[in-house]
């Protein structure tokens, strides 16, 4: 598991780079568009999840199956060796299912349950990292850079990450390293600093703007995760890296925009604005602490 993990992962980052080295021709890294503290933001996670993180994920995964699975190593190769197209789209449609859940979870409101809202403070505290880019003055874009920044542990607990490795458990190592790769890519795609859908939606030819704005409704691209990453009501939606029917049909929090949000990334504390090493690492699960992802939007309202 760890050798196709690794060539995966290596894939991923050398599309990483050629991104980069894109926004940087076009000047998406100039003029407050990307801060110091966005680049060491990048340098931290990809050494956490490089070195700790992703390793740990794959030794405790690879023991836990073990334990429980013991006899089902392998067992399901021949799903893919006789429909190898059919297992990839289920894989797909399966861990964005789970990818959404979680992440719509993290930006749901409080639950009553308190097992459930010690859980979710999990989520929504690991997952702020990923908004916290740019600087305070308002001029900070998204950036590809921006696709693995979250904090500490979040990879770690994302239920499609677990499906993924019980998958390569099984046997279906093709349908893990296509399905993923197709999921990682496109995903790295939608938080580039990228504008092609918006110039589609956007054209003078009516076949081509709604053709374009009926695609929205099943992928997502990237102006919609780009209205994510904005200090904005639409913060709240578009929560799909790929499959934007589940934020259509399932979470009911679809938004199309036919412009790029006017200013991106949340409004950090003293501390986080300070401090990449707390902006990454930094937990807590008081009770009694708001997390500032919570009332974010309500302030942007009334601001």
């Amino acid at each position: 598991m760890e050798h196709v993990d690794d060539g995966y992962t290596k894939i991923s980052l050398a599309v990483i780079g050629l991104f980069l080295l894109y926004e940087w021709l076009k000047g998406a890294h100039s003029d407050g568009k990307q801060t110091p503290k966005d680049w060491q933001m990048l340098g931290i996670a990809v050494s956490w999840i490089s070195i700790v993180e992703r390793p740990l994920l794959i030794l405790c995964s690879y023991f836990l199956f073990t334990a429980f699975f013991a006899d089902a190593w392998g067992t399901l190769e021949w799903i893919e060796a006789d429909y190898l197209l059919v297992s990839v789209v289920v894989f797909i449609l399966i861990d964005e299912l789970l990818h959404g859940w979680v992440h719509n979870f993290a930006h749901a409101r409080t639950p009553a349950n308190p097992l459930l809202a010690k859980l979710q403070r999990w989520y929504k505290v690991t997952h702020r990292t990923h908004h916290l880019h740019g600087g305070p003055d308002g001029r900070g874009e998204l950036s590809v850079s921006q696709t693995i920044v979250v904090g500490w542990g979040w990879a770690f607990t994302l239920p499609n990450y677990w499906f993924g490795y019980i998958c390569l458990y099984f046997g279906l190592v093709e349908t893990w390293a296509i399905g993923t790769a197709i999921k990682s890519l496109w995903g790295i795609h939608t938080h580039a600093n990228l504008d092609y859908d918006l110039k589609l939606l956007n054209h003078k030819n009516p076949i081509i703007s709604k053709t374009m704005y009926g695609l929205c409704h099943l992928l997502t691209f990237p102006t919609q995760h780009h209205q994510h990453h904005s200090r904005s009501r639409n913060s709240a939606c578009n929560l799909q890296n790929m499959l934007a029917v589940y934020d259509w049909l399932l979470w009911k929090k679809l938004a199309i925009t036919y412009e790029r949000p006017k200013i991106y990334g949340w409004r950090k504390n003293a501390k986080e604005e300070g401090s990449v090493l707390y902006r990454y690492f930094y937990r807590s699960f008081d009770k009694n602490k708001k997390v500032e992802s919570d009332v974010m939007v309500k302030t942007v309202i009334n601001s």
